[in-house]
């Protein structure tokens, strides 16, 4: 019988890290509505600087012409999963930097500027990378 009680017990041990593991998997991961404002979108054009193609997001570096006094803002905008990417035949070298890109963003809560992209038009092509759920 005390073999039996202390099986239960590991398996209960097991049982309860997972849901713990997971539960911290999740929250980080819809973070995104802790930091982005998913009520709003701003549209931006600019040229790409720099992608980080890494996990558990990738990102883009975008500098964007202010169209009012001639000066650049460097926006950090973060993407879906490589995962996701690579599904939707974006890799690493897809976009070149000095590449023309338009995007939909969540932006930042506080304003700074960095946002989460909600889609991504290459050429005549529209890639939609968030679906404003937790999903990516």
């Amino acid at each position: 019988m005390s073999t039996r009680v202390a099986r239960l017990a590991v398996l209960s041990g097991f049982l309860v890290a997972g849901i713990v593991v997971a539960g911290g998997t999740l929250r980080a991961h819809h973070a995104v509505a802790g930091v982005y404002d998913l009520n709003k979108e701003v549209v931006l054009e600019g040229r790409l600087k720099k992608l980080n193609f890494t996990n558990p997001h990738a990102s883009i570096e975008l500098t964007v012409p202010n169209k009012t006094d001639g000066t650049f803002t460097d926006w950090v905008l973060t993407t879906a999963s490589i995962t996701t990417l690579t599904r939707e035949g974006i890799n690493k070298t897809s976009i070149k930097p000095g590449e023309a890109l338009k995007v939909t963003i969540l932006p930042a809560k506080n304003g700074s500027p960095t946002g989460f992209i909600r889609n991504l038009q290459l050429g005549d092509r529209t890639i939609l990378l968030f679906f404003g759920n937790g999903q990516d």
